[in-house]
């Protein structure tokens, strides 16, 4: 067994566990059944793929980061962080427009299989690619879409436009170690606080015009499995 969220971090790394909502949701979403290894390949296979994850991560890390500076001190600065994708921080990217709904696509109910734990499940359609659907074989692409966005000034651009901004051509994209695997994302809005009914024990949201948007990445091969949540509220 093994916890719901491998990781839960703030734009600066570091540890969420304090986090009052999230202790809340892993009161009753407290484990997920890890997937069965036929080796130590396989378990390579996990390391790796987490590796992945934490350094695209990274990269939207510094992506927000290079936007929230001061307008004028760079090129890149918009005075306002925001996630690859996103028009500004409010913007939704995906089919989830709050974080319980993620948990519960990544969650297995009780005797039973979460229902995002395969590319091919059925729920890919409310996600979209990290680096593109083009960079990913057809076959495994399991409804996984893009998002096309565009700025003030009408031009329109995708959400891999922005990411595969921050890789070289030598390096190309970050690969899944696992033959069906790739990397997909969803974002839920900024603008929103998540907190915890005391009383209840209820997850609740207020506006908050300070908070910014909720990023989960996971390994499209078992996204249950294999996903990583980045906050920057």
């Amino acid at each position: 067994m093994k916890k719901f969220f491998n990781k839960f971090k703030n734009n600066k790394g570091n540890s969420l566990a304090e986090f009052a909502v999230t202790a809340a949701m892993m009161a009753t979403l407290a484990t997920t059944a890890a997937p069965a290894f036929s080796g130590v390949a396989d378990a390579a296979k996990e390391k790796q793929t987490f590796a992945n994850m934490d350094r695209i991560a990274g990269m939207i890390n510094q992506y927000y980061s290079n936007k929230s500076a001061s307008v004028g001190t760079s090129d890149a600065a918009e005075g306002r962080g925001r996630i690859p994708g996103q028009q500004n921080f409010e913007v939704q990217l995906g089919s989830y427009s709050t974080l319980d709904e993620v948990v519960a696509d990544l969650t297995a109910p009780l005797g039973g299989e979460a229902p995002y734990n395969k590319w091919n499940s059925g729920e890919g359609s409310k996600w979209i690619s990290v680096f593109g659907t083009s960079t990913v074989d057809p076959n495994y692409l399991g409804g996984v879409l893009d998002h096309q966005t565009g700025d003030d000034d009408g031009n329109t651009y995708y959400q891999y436009d922005e990411m595969l901004s921050m890789l070289s051509e030598e390096e190309g994209i970050i690969s899944s170690p696992f033959g069906e695997g790739h990397y997909i994302y969803v974002v839920i809005p900024g603008g929103v606080k998540y907190y915890v009914d005391e009383t209840t024990g209820n997850t609740g949201t207020v506006t908050c015009n300070g908070c910014g948007p909720i990023v989960v990445i996971a390994d499209a091969y078992d996204p249950a499995a294999y996903h990583k949540i980045q906050s920057f509220q």
